[in-house]
């Protein structure tokens, strides 16, 4: 906490002194002082962790700022190649995503101001080296059911994995590009056992979508397996911004693998969370009264994360929203609300009728790499397995579906006794495999170009 004194006005004291007549005694009465305002005390989290006070403070491209103060406040910011995103402000509050648009170092002054016959001023310097604007710290939702930090820098050519919730040991190595993909960028690692290397990523704005040789959760001792994640810069922040319907896809692992699609919505200003846990697909306006499942809304642990509250008051989880775009991406990796050592993954998309074309490019839970040629209806998949092995696979896709009651943006894929479902949005296209032997926890996560 840092102590900031503003200018305090004066307070002017005089007294009074009445004289009697007739030989009386003089008497005083003093007007009372006027109360000095209380000092204004600004505090400062970094990516959620509080700091040292100071007036200035040296950030990584990306790093979530929150600024707090001890009384009603304004705030006036000012910036050069450092622009405040995603940002929220009350009267005592004020917190942003700080981004560059450019290499060269940026700088972002904001000014705080408390009261109004004589405010007290600080003022606050955020400030970003030159580099990269792809440098930083991006939050991972990793399919094997956990979170980590990946720390990206590409002027050094470098990443660190930090942070893990389940356990896993913090790593780092270098990266490459890929000469024969425009766009993506191959992981090094001594995790990497297999004869092909298929742990590779690609970035769009603030995401980035890849694969990685994580740690297999549970495992004794440590083994680790190449599998598809998700990561962000650009948690979602305001909790009135959260609301949407989103399909959402999921696996987990335990006993046996486990997959998950459904439809889910939040509403009331990012206060409810309503789910549909139903065999059938169903939108979630027409999910059946007695499948229906609501949980409150609260501020997570961070200021990035948000928990699901249960009607006796028990937190059963938590999940973020990353912005893309105008759009948002529902994260769930963790432990298993019931207290089992399960992990479970889940990703969500907006639901919509459209069915983008286009190429992707992304990893499978076989630990597989590939790019995807998606048309209106039909898909090709071509890339290579992490032994060595060409894979090339074709779908059909059917939907929407063809009556309201169910998801429109969640497409079918027959492939006689095995069964798939794809979803697409927020430049996002992914499979999971139908909950059943054979295909239970397959997942596969693309990123459109």
């Amino acid at each position: 906490m840092s102590l900031v004194r503003g200018a305090a006005a004066l307070a002017a004291v005089a007294s009074l002194v009445l004289v009697g007549c007739g030989g009386g005694g003089g008497g005083t009465s003093a007007a009372p002082q006027a109360a000095a305002p209380k000092p204004l005390v600004i505090s400062v989290k970094i990516n959620g962790v509080d700091s040292t006070a100071a007036d200035s403070y040296t950030l990584q491209q990306g790093d979530t700022v929150e600024v707090a103060a001890s009384a009603a406040s304004s705030w006036t910011s000012a910036n050069s190649n450092l622009q405040a995103q995603g940002g929220t402000s009350s009267t005592t509050s004020w917190k942003a995503h700080l981004v560059k648009a450019q290499s060269e170092a940026g700088t972002l002054t904001l000014d705080v101001s408390a009261g109004s016959d004589a405010p007290q001023k600080k003022r606050l310097t955020f400030a970003v080296p030159s580099g990269d604007v792809r440098n930083g710290n991006y939050k991972v939702y990793a399919s094997n059911g956990s979170r980590y930090t990946l720390a990206l820098d590409f002027d050094a050519s470098t990443y660190a994995l930090s942070g893990s919730n389940v356990g896993d040991a913090n790593t780092s190595g270098a990266f490459r590009t890929v000469a024969s993909e425009t766009g993506s960028f191959e992981f090094a690692s001594t995790r990497i056992t297999s004869t092909a290397n298929t742990a590779r990523f690609r970035l769009n704005g603030e995401t980035v979508v890849g694969a990685f040789p994580f740690g297999n959760v549970g495992a004794s001792p440590a083994s680790y397996a190449i599998k598809p994640f998700f990561a962000s810069r650009a948690l979602e922040l305001d909790q009135t911004a959260l609301d949407g319907v989103y399909n959402r896809f999921g696996i987990a692992y335990g006993a046996s693998l486990a997959s998950d699609i459904t439809q889910i919505r939040i509403s009331g200003g990012g206060t409810v969370y309503t789910h549909c846990p139903h065999l059938n697909i169903y939108v979630i306006d027409k999910c059946p009264a007695d499948t229906v499942t609501r949980y409150t809304i609260k501020p997570g642990a961070t200021n990035d994360t948000w928990q699901l509250v249960n009607a006796s008051g028990g937190v059963v989880g938590s999940f973020a929203l990353a912005k893309v775009g105008n759009q948002h991406v529902f994260l769930i990796a963790g432990a298993d609300s019931t207290g089992s050592t399960d992990a479970l993954f889940r990703i969500g998309v907006p639901d919509s009728k459209t069915w983008p074309v286009g190429a992707s490019y992304g990893g499978a839970t076989p630990g597989s790499w590939g790019r995807v040629d998606m048309q209106a209806s039909t898909s090709t998949r071509n890339g290579f397995a992490t032994d060595g092995t060409a894979i090339s696979t074709s779908n059909v896709y059917t939907g929407p579906s063809p009556t309201s009651d169910f998801a429109q943006n969640i497409r079918y894929i027959d492939a006689g006794s095995q069964h798939w479902f794809a979803m697409q949005g927020a430049g996002l296209f992914a499979i999971v495999g139908a909950n059943a032997s054979g295909t239970a926890g397959y997942f596969q996560l693309n990123l459109m170009d």
